[in-house]
């Protein structure tokens, strides 16, 4: 992951974000927690690796690690609230979170248990706010990430494509119910990542990598699903 990738995540999630509350993330409108929004992706993370050792289960990978992928959205909301919330701008804060981003990314860090996860929250913690994202979280992220996608690469297209993914689900109707998240009998999720496979490197040359991913989404949506 480069430097410029990096700070492409950031703008993304800060734009979604905005999508839903027009005043973030220097003065927020909508009250968020994305810690707790954490907490629950990582339960369902763990719902998928067949962790219930008292009955017969099968474990769902490719559903538990976009879980992580998830958590990588409010991670990174997190991280622009709390350097926000110190005073810095909306740039200021964009360019420490890329930062902290890129460090994850490509610091080499290991993760043996996704319970990890959640020491490193309350490693970034402080008096003010117990658990936060901070350097040991993204580290530990991007290690479970990095296990499940082989390289920090492939989480930048699968975060893109997951970004595009809400981006077209609050355009057709995600809020208001009438979005239909079955695409012929299989989750919107596994289609999304069949086809950032098949249209990889057009995504990623694109000069907005974000905008080639959505249309090509919408596309599909509108003419296989809707």
């Amino acid at each position: 992951m480069t430097p410029e990738q990096a700070k492409q995540l950031v703008e993304m999630q800060i734009a979604f974000n905005q999508v839903i509350d027009p005043s973030y993330p220097e003065n927020p409108q909508v009250k968020r927690d994305d810690v707790k929004a954490i907490l629950v992706e990582l339960g369902e993370y763990f719902e998928h690796t067949a962790y219930k050792w008292w009955k017969k289960q099968s474990a769902d990978w490719a559903q538990a690690n976009m879980e992580l992928i998830d958590i990588l959205h409010f991670a990174i909301s997190d991280a622009v609230e709390n350097a926000c919330a110190r005073g810095l701008s909306h740039e200021q804060a964009a360019e420490e979170v890329a930062a902290l981003v890129l460090q994850g990314a490509t610091g080499g860090a290991t993760i043996d248990d996704g319970k990890e996860i959640v020491v490193a929250l309350a490693k970034d913690g402080d008096a003010n706010k117990a658990l936060q994202c901070g350097a040991s979280f993204f580290a530990t992220l991007f290690a479970a990430l990095i296990n499940a996608y082989g390289d920090a690469n492939t989480v930048y297209l699968t975060y893109i494509g997951k970004n595009a993914l809400n981006n077209m689900r609050q355009q057709r109707g995600y809020k208001q119910g009438t979005y239909i998240k079955m695409w012929q009998g299989r989750e919107d999720n596994e289609v999304m990542m069949e086809l950032l496979e098949a249209h990889e490197e057009v995504i990623i040359n694109a000069p907005q990598p974000l905008q080639q991913a959505q249309q090509l989404l919408l596309s599909h949506y509108d003419e296989q699903v809707a």
